[in-house]
């Protein structure tokens, strides 16, 4: 996009061309006033506080956009007038909960009251009562909004449900006397609040679940989080900066605390918020923060018992919510004692990341800011909105803000909310256990013809096949034409009219498409089509494919996408710091003799659980860093503190030599892209313009490697009844049990596939595993799933084996 100049107070800034004039001024640290304007999302130009002149002429800085050579000035007599008279109809009959307010020191109408100078009231109108409501998380009090529509911005433009909107009230309206004596815009602005409130899009109270996104944009106390409600003014809380350690967005956030108790070693977490205009949270980064073990003291006894256990153990298995610092130590212990290292979930990765980073030369170039400038975005196996939810309101924000962009989405089961984002998606619905074929056929579309390397290009051909088909020509608007006289009359047989329609050509048919699904055919067509002329195209790769059959196969043909075609690639880790560990940790595909695990179950296990041998404390609870999914990495600072033993005390113990976890940072390996900086110089948030400046990219290069695939066989596919994923906002046993999310794991099932296997909302069932495991567990209706699939949370189902698909007997529980 070219680049101009432009000339904002005096200053001048080089920007893109389009650009709106407000994002370029808060990428210039220039300050714009906006009430309703969410960055990165449309404007609704409902404040109109943003007003400026610009060549002159009087614009809303959200909406206009940037020329070269444009001279802006912010401020001038009549503007400041109109903002003045602005914020004084905001202020009318606003009620004075000030003392009580959650957002009393953090408001908005408070700032831009006082920073405007709103020195007296010229404005009067009798008081309408509005009643409350609530959906979701979400507590509305209609009688503080000021109906600024961020709330609604975001639930469309970057959340992508919709579920909220301005809806007609009839309420006391300010007199028309006003319209003469009062500035344009102000009378407009106020007559705009005064006739709407804020309510649900035609969806029930409950639809929104856990999100409560929209409470964190309101600029004012109309939106509020249930459990924090009344329960403490914002300066009373001491603010974390930190990282959430659900998934492996790694999403910046920030905890809000207080001292618990008279002792003061205790803190209690009182809430969780984020930089609203440059992140979402899901559900879990925002809700499940509770969790904690800082009531733990240090059992010397334990410990020992612990240290002992060490020394006879042959293997060291745990899950991937561990810090960097904490992988490293692993490996260390493992290179000076000869542990086995076992990560089941991240085993199956680190074998996909090896051999995809030798043909791509990288770990995947996409990020969510790439996809955010996306016009086409992919996906390809995985369940999106349920394993990383903060991904896929980043497509859902590039399907919104970037001209005719388009979606794909590849999997075995239907994504509702993918489907939301646009009109008209490309669903393509493939069997399991297809999915090298689907690789494949997506190498087909994606590379060039000229660059694809030659071995590629013969399997692609050893399953095309030239046939002869007859296609139907429209030809309706041509019959009467060419079958007709000048008067109407059929002058040909209707043999010749049916040759006239139809016509006998030579169409490549590939034995992929019948192998992967009757749906894929159309689908890769269309991505095709969508790749022609599509700007940044990005493929998101989900967790299933790594555990796929021939996954190694399926990583080489992903690593040639990457490396030759414009289209890139994002890699989702299956796990909180998969990426870190897989970077850091020679891991074992088994484990041998004698094992400790390290919150998974061991001969002796140790971790955060209070069954646990020996407490750990919870990742949130640690100073380190992880790697997200964007290759980033971020720092992980404590919300509560801990006063038990950690792992860094059971490796100096057993001979390591570092006194603290975070004296581990800066000795990262450097040969896998880390940097040797530390723990404490590690910088946390935002510019100005967005750009994220917590902790580092990893600076990655590895060297290219030609390597050919291996021959491609179309193998039997297997039956599977039962997908293994968590339910929507749940990542482990963390999330399950915290008390401010509603939504539960267990057998979830479209409403469809409930009625047909005769089972209800809370049912108990047994699922058999068919290979001697049987668990029980409870019916969950989700909404936001079709057809005759259902599937079963991880950790339920977690020694069914590492597929994403069982096949399994359900049966109801009397």
């Amino acid at each position: 996009m070219e680049r101009i100049k432009v000339t904002i107070d005096g200053c001048e800034v080089t920007c893109c061309e389009g650009e709106s004039i407000l994002n370029v001024a808060r990428a210039n640290s220039i300050f714009i006033p906006a009430i309703c304007y969410l960055s990165c999302a449309s404007p609704t130009l409902a404040c109109k506080m943003c007003m400026v002149e610009a060549d002159g002429k009087r614009v809303y800085a959200c909406n206009a956009k940037v020329k070269d050579g444009m001279q802006v000035v912010v401020n001038t007599p009549e503007i400041e007038e109109e903002r003045v008279a602005i914020m004084q109809a905001y202020d009318v009959n606003h009620p004075l909960q000030c003392g009580v307010c959650d957002k009393s020191g953090e408001c908005e109408l408070q700032n831009y009251t006082h920073y405007v100078g709103v020195k007296e009231q010229n404005y009067a109108l009798k008081d309408s009562y509005k009643p409350f409501d609530k959906w979701g998380k979400a507590v509305y009090d209609p009688n503080l909004c000021i109906v600024c529509e961020r709330c609604v911005t975001l639930c469309k433009d970057k959340i992508g449900k919709s579920h909220i909107k301005a809806l007609k009230f009839d309420g006391e309206m300010p007199d028309k006397a006003y319209k003469d004596s009062m500035p344009k815009d102000a009378y407009g602005v106020w007559t705009k609040f005064k006739k709407s409130l804020i309510g649900l899009n035609g969806v029930e109270a409950d639809a929104c679940g856990d999100c409560g996104e929209c409470v964190s944009v309101c600029p004012v106390g109309a939106l509020s989080i249930g459990h924090f409600q009344y329960r403490s003014n914002a300066w009373e809380l001491e603010k974390i900066d930190s990282t959430c350690v659900h998934c492996a967005n790694g999403c910046a956030l920030t905890y809000e605390v207080k001292q618990k108790g008279i002792s003061g070693r205790e803190k209690e977490v009182y809430r969780v918020v984020s930089d609203w205009n440059f992140s979402t949270l899901c559900p879990a980064g925002r809700l499940a923060f509770s969790a904690n073990n800082q009531h733990i003291k240090k059992d010397l006894d334990s410990f020992n018992k612990t240290i002992a256990a060490f020394k006879e153990a042959q293997t060291i298995k745990f899950a991937s919510d561990i810090s960097n610092e904490e992988a490293l130590m692993l490996q260390q212990l493992k290179e000076r004692f000869g542990y086995k290292l076992v990560c089941d979930s991240v085993y199956p990765f680190k074998k996909f990341l090896d051999s995809f980073s030798k043909i791509s030369g990288n770990l995947g170039s996409a990020t969510q800011k790439k996809i955010t400038q996306s016009t086409l975005v992919i996906t390809f196996g995985g369940a999106l909105s349920y394993d990383m939810p903060v991904v896929t309101h980043n497509i859902n924000n590039a399907m919104k803000q970037n001209k005719g962009a388009n979606l794909v989405s590849f999997h075995t089961m239907e994504d509702v909310a993918l489907n939301n984002f646009v009109k008209s998606p490309v669903c393509g619905i493939y069997k399991p256990d297809s999915e090298e074929a689907m690789a494949l056929l997506l190498a087909s579309v994606c590379i060039p013809s000229d660059v694809m390397p030659e071995h590629l290009r013969a399997q692609i051909a050893n399953f095309e096949q030239i046939e002869k088909q007859t296609i139907q020509k429209e030809v309706k608007k041509k019959i009467k034409e060419e079958v007709c006289d000048s008067e109407g009359n059929v002058t040909s047989t209707e043999k010749e009219i049916t040759e006239m329609q139809s016509e006998e050509v030579e169409v490549i048919t590939s034995a992929l498409y019948a192998y992967c699904g009757d749906s894929i055919r159309k689908a890769i067509e269309n991505t095709k089509t969508a790749l022609s002329g599509a700007k940044n195209p990005i493929l998101v790769i989900g967790f299933d494919v790594y555990g796929a059959r021939n996954a190694e196969n399926i990583a080489k043909i992903l690593g040639y996408i990457e490396a030759l075609s414009v289209v890139k690639i994002m890699l989702l880790p299956p796990g909180t710091n998969a990426l870190g560990i897989a970077l850091i940790c020679d891991l074992d595909k088994e484990s041998l003799g004698y094992s400790i695990g390290y919150n998974v179950e061991g001969k002796y296990t140790i971790g955060v659980q209070a069954d646990n041998v020996l407490q750990m404390p919870y990742l949130s609870e640690q100073e380190g860093t992880l790697v997200n999914v964007d290759k980033r990495v971020v720092p992980i600072a404590p919300a509560t503190p801990y006063y038990g033993y950690c792992f860094n005390d059971i490796a100096k113990a057993l001979g390591l030599e570092h006194e603290y976890s975070v004296d581990y940072t800066r000795e990262l390996p450097i040969f896998k892209g880390f940097k040797s900086i530390s723990y404490d110089d590690l910088e946390f948030g935002f510019a100005n313009d967005g750009t994220e400046i917590r902790g580092y990219l990893l600076e990655v290069d590895y060297p290219k490697e030609e390597r050919e695939i291996a021959p491609i066989t179309l193998e039997s596919l297997g039956h599977y009844n039962l997908y293994v994923r968590n339910s929507v906002a749940h990542f482990s046993k963390n999330t399950l049990e915290s008390p401010h999310l509603d939504s539960k794991n267990g057998l979830q099932l479209s409403k469809e596939y409930a009625q047909k296997l005769e089972l209800e909302q809370g049912d108990k069932v047994e699922i058999d595993f068919l290979n001697g495991v049987v668990v029980c567990s409870e019916v969950s209706i989700d909404r936001g799933m079709q057809g005759d699939f259902a599937a079963l949370g991880v950790c339920e189902a977690e020694k069914a084996g590492t597929s994403r698909y069982v096949n399994a007997s359900i049966k109801a529980l009397k």
